[in-house]
Order: C-alpha cells, then sequence, then structure tokens
C-alpha cells in the first residue's frame, strides 16, 4: 500500500510540480502510515526509481528527437567507456543514483520524526 500510494501520489506532485517534489510526498506517507524504518527506506526508494524510470522509458519512447542520447552525453564528454554504453541504460542508472537516497531517506525521515513525536508525548 505504501508503493502504491508513494507511486500515485508522487507521480501526481511530479507531473505538476519540480522533481524534487518525490521527497516530500514519501516523507509525509511515511509520517503517516506506521512502518519499521527499513521498510519505509526501501520502499520509498523503490517507489521513486520505479517511477523515474517509468518516467525516463516514457520521455524516450515519445520523443521524436533523441532525448536520451543527448542527455547522456552530457555525462559521457570525454569518456569513451561510458560512449559505447546505450543511453537509455545510463539515462536510467544516473536516475537510479539520484531518486533512490532522496526518496529512500526521506521515507525514513517521516518514520524517525513520527517515532521522535511519538516517544516524546
Amino acid at each position: 500500500m505504501l508503493y502504491i500510494l508513494i507511486l500515485l501520489l508522487g507521480g501526481a506532485f511530479s507531473y505538476f510540480g519540480p522533481w524534487w517534489t518525490i521527497a516530500p510526498v514519501s516523507f509525509v506517507i511515511c509520517f503517516c502510515l506506521p512502518q519499521k524504518p527499513s521498510a519505509a527506506f526501501w520502499t520509498s526508494a523503490f517507489a521513486g526509481v520505479t517511477l523515474w524510470v517509468g518516467y525516463s522509458v516514457y520521455l524516450h519512447i515519445g520523443a521524436d528527437t533523441d532525448l536520451t542520447a543527448r542527455v547522456a552525453g552530457i555525462f559521457t564528454a570525454g569518456v569513451p567507456a561510458l560512449a559505447d554504453m546505450p543511453a537509455i541504460a545510463l539515462v536510467v542508472i544516473l536516475a537510479t543514483l539520484v531518486v533512490a537516497p532522496v526518496s529512500g531517506f526521506a521515507g525514513l525521515a517521516g518514520v524517525k520524526i513520527r517515532q521522535l513525536i511519538r516517544s516524546s508525548l
């Protein structure tokens, strides 16, 4: 349930807002729904990665130009070993490396703040 909520609300907020809206969504949902800290971290991280990878593939398929090759070219300039890698794979790896810690730690922070508030009452 946590995964689906983060995926749906994160997708809706990311559609209308900036890229980092996955963090407050993960925080609030993990704050409101009681979870173990490790479960909150990994579920939030996987939901964020699923959302971003899905959106990356959607943009790759629907673009008239080769957008992923241009984005990958920014990161592979001057590195011949990375130039042979498919552009979509590089974009997916970069998206995973960015969003997994952002959404995972936001979910973990939501659980820990909930525990802190409940222990002080």
